[in-house]
């Protein structure tokens, strides 16, 4: 019976769980379908695997001076704009409907059965840990171009794409490779801490990915500009169930059940599952 109420749940956002899918195919090897065609196309004899489209290397590069990486990988530079552009014109569906990162620890967080998760009810504090942590993140990134921090980077030995790229390895190849500290610190942030510990699953997608914070402020702009579909609430049909607080993945609905756009990824798991349908999806409606 748990099994069959499962399916239930998963049939009611489908199309969200198939993309989950798609982008673990396109992005991650050994399958890297997307990585592979455009390595083919240009010629790049590197091996296709989640390393070769980082998520998080661009901003580092942008925000500590070394624009000139930019030109020597323009995949990494290319995918993070496009997703940024995405993010403004039609809503992070990116980080809801194709990130492998964040999908894997949202379906960990769905998968394993925990009576009690952490989650922070109040949006403003979600979005000053968020953004506080990514002008944390810029300032060191800056104090590294300069010279004042003696390390190259600060992204790939706390990288969960990385980690999940090593997992994958791991599973297809049956080989482990050589794990550092600072891989076993994101193994736990991301996916124990973060995906099994929390609500939704995404707690490092909240906290310490710089995509998916600069990809929360174009969502905002474009909300207030209007150019996409964005998520409106019928104060009439909701009766204050909170539902939609318990399956939003990114904590962006307060007790209010006002929804924050710097956090929202589109992911419509509030639209689905709301059992008075209090929550639609509006085209080009100005915030």
């Amino acid at each position: 019976m748990r099994l069959i109420n499962a399916f239930k749940k998963l049939s009611i956002n489908k199309w969200r769980y198939i993309f989950w899918i798609i982008g673990l195919i396109m992005f991650v090897a050994p399958f890297a379908l997307l990585t592979r065609l455009i390595y083919f196309t240009i010629g790049n004899i590197y091996p296709p695997d989640l390393h070769g489209i980082c998520f998080r290397m661009p901003f580092e590069w942008i925000f500590s001076g070394r624009i000139f990486y930019l030109f020597q990988y323009p995949i990494m530079f290319g995918t993070v704009i496009l997703a940024l552009i995405i993010a403004f014109v039609l809503g992070p569906i990116f980080c809801g409907w194709l990130c492998p990162v964040g999908a894997v620890s949202e379906a960990l967080s769905r998968i394993i059965p925990f009576p009690y998760r952490l989650r922070i009810k109040d949006t403003s504090i979600t979005r000053s840990l968020r953004y506080g942590f990514l002008a944390g993140w810029i300032v060191i990134s800056l104090l590294i171009g300069l010279g004042y921090i003696g390390i190259s980077s600060i992204c790939c030995r706390y990288c969960a794409s990385s980690v999940l790229q090593s997992l994958v390895d791991a599973i297809s190849s049956s080989t482990v490779l050589y794990w550092h500290s600072g891989s076993i610190i994101v193994l736990i942030f991301w996916l124990i801490i973060g995906g099994v510990f929390t609500v939704g699953g995404r707690a490092w997608c909240i906290m310490f990915c710089p995509l998916g914070a600069m990809s929360g402020l174009f969502h905002s702009l474009g909300a207030k500009l209007g150019f996409y579909r964005t998520i409106r609430r019928n104060n009439v049909k909701c009766n204050n169930c909170d539902i939609c607080m318990k399956v939003c993945p990114m904590w962006a609905i307060d007790s209010n059940k006002s929804i924050d756009r710097t956090l929202c990824i589109n992911c419509k798991e509030c639209v689905k599952r709301c059992p008075n349908n209090a929550f639609t999806m509006v085209w080009r409606e100005i915030n």
